[in-house]
């Protein structure tokens, strides 16, 4: 397992022997119910190396695949934006010049 999902579960397996200690009053030994589900995990980790190893493939392929936000807004043209943006503040000072906007206030705005 790798390191991030092996603790993970480790995480896991100490809450749930926490619970189950405290569900019993105490009547359970958490040492030995911890190092009986750490075994179990072990096996089970055994048992289904092929199935977590294709998995393992599967998130690092997506991850591989995924694009950061610089690289989905680059990809998408940035020019276009930014002339949209500029076309924008040019309409909007000039619909405050109409409305009798001091040529100062109405820039700034814009």
């Amino acid at each position: 397992m790798r390191d991030g999902h092996r603790a993970e579960a480790e995480r896991l397996l100490v809450r749930a022997v926490e619970e189950e200690v405290r569900r019993s009053d105490g009547r359970t030994d958490g040492r030995l119910l911890l190092s009986r589900a750490r075994a179990a995990l072990d096996a089970m980790a055994g048992a289904a190396g092929e199935e977590y190893a294709a998995y393992t493939r599967a998130l690092d392929e997506a991850e591989a695949g995924r694009l950061t936000f610089g690289q989905r807004y680059a990809r998408a043209g940035a020019g276009t934006a930014l002339l949209v943006a500029a076309v924008a503040a040019v309409a909007a000072a000039v619909a405050d010049l109409s409305l009798g906007t001091g040529a100062g206030p109405a820039v700034g705005a814009g």
